[in-house]
C-alpha cells in the first residue's frame, strides 16, 4: 500500500473515532428525568432498660489513701448494685482516674500543697426499670457522689424500625405518585434510597436532692421513646 493510501486510510480512521467518541459523550451526558422525595417513618416505644452512670469521687493528700478509699466506696456501692437485682454483667466500669490538683492561697500563690482525685464510674444497665429511684437512693447512701447520667432505652428496637422503614416507603411512594401526577408524567422505578435515622436523644433522671444522698426515693418517669426513619428515594420518570 502506498502512503498516500495509508495516510488517507488513518484519516478515515480519526474522523470515524471522533464521531463515535462524540456520540458516546452526547448519549453519556443524557440523564434521565426524576423526582426525589423524602419518606418518614415513626416508631414509638416503651423503654425497657435504663443505662445509670454512677461516679464514686474521693480526694486527699495521700494518693494510696485516696484509691483505698474510693476503692472501698465503689465496692460497696456494686455490693448495693448486685442486691438490687442487678446482674454482674450488667455491671461495668466506665472509667477510673487518678489525677493531681496544685492548691493556692488566697493571693493565688501555690501552696506546694497537692491534692489527688480519684474518680471511678460505674456502667449499670438496669433492666428492671420501675426499681430505678430505690437503686439510685440506695447507691447513692452506699458512697457514689455523683450522677452521670441516667437514660431509658430500649434493648432491641429492630422489629419496630424495620416496620418504621415500610412506613417510610410507602410515604415516599404516596408523595412521588402525587407530584408525578401533578407534573403530568408517569412515576417510573425506584432510582436510588438512602436512609437518614434519628434515634431518640437520651431521657436523662437526677435525684431531685442532689448529690450525695439524702431525701426519699428518686422521681423519674420512663415515657414513649420516638424513633423516626427517613428515606430519601429518587424515582424515574418518564
Amino acid at each position: 500500500m502506498s502512503t498516500v493510501r495509508k495516510l488517507v486510510s488513518l484519516a478515515v480512521l480519526l474522523v470515524a473515532a471522533l464521531g463515535l467518541s462524540a456520540c458516546s459523550g452526547t448519549a453519556a451526558q443524557a440523564q434521565p428525568h426524576t423526582i426525589s422525595v423524602t419518606g418518614t417513618g415513626i416508631a414509638r416505644l416503651a423503654p425497657d432498660i435504663v443505662l445509670i452512670t454512677l461516679g464514686v469521687h474521693t480526694q486527699g493528700p495521700d494518693v494510696a489513701e485516696a484509691v483505698s478509699e474510693n476503692n472501698q466506696r465503689a465496692a460497696e456501692v456494686m455490693e448495693v448494685i448486685r442486691q438490687a437485682g442487678v446482674a454482674d454483667a450488667d455491671i461495668g466500669t466506665a472509667n477510673f482516674s487518678v489525677y493531681t490538683q496544685q492548691q493556692f492561697d488566697a493571693t493565688g500563690t501555690p501552696t506546694g500543697e497537692i491534692l489527688y482525685s480519684v474518680d471511678n464510674n460505674i456502667n449499670i444497665t438496669l433492666r428492671q426499670i420501675d426499681a430505678l429511684g430505690e437503686l439510685l437512693e440506695a447507691a447513692l447512701g452506699a458512697g457514689a457522689n455523683s450522677v452521670q447520667g441516667v437514660s431509658y432505652s430500649v434493648e432491641d428496637p429492630t422489629e419496630a424500625l424495620d416496620a418504621a422503614r415500610l412506613e417510610a416507603m410507602e410515604d415516599a411512594q404516596d408523595q412521588a405518585q402525587q407530584l408525578a401526577g401533578a407534573a403530568g408524567v408517569q412515576l417510573g422505578p425506584v432510582q436510588t434510597v438512602g436512609e437518614a435515622s434519628y434515634y431518640p436523644m437520651p431521657v436523662y433522671a437526677a435525684p431531685s436532692y442532689g448529690k450525695g444522698g439524702g431525701g426519699g426515693g428518686v422521681p423519674t418517669t420512663p415515657g414513649t421513646l420516638e424513633y423516626t426513619v427517613q428515606l430519601s428515594v429518587i424515582y424515574t420518570v418518564r
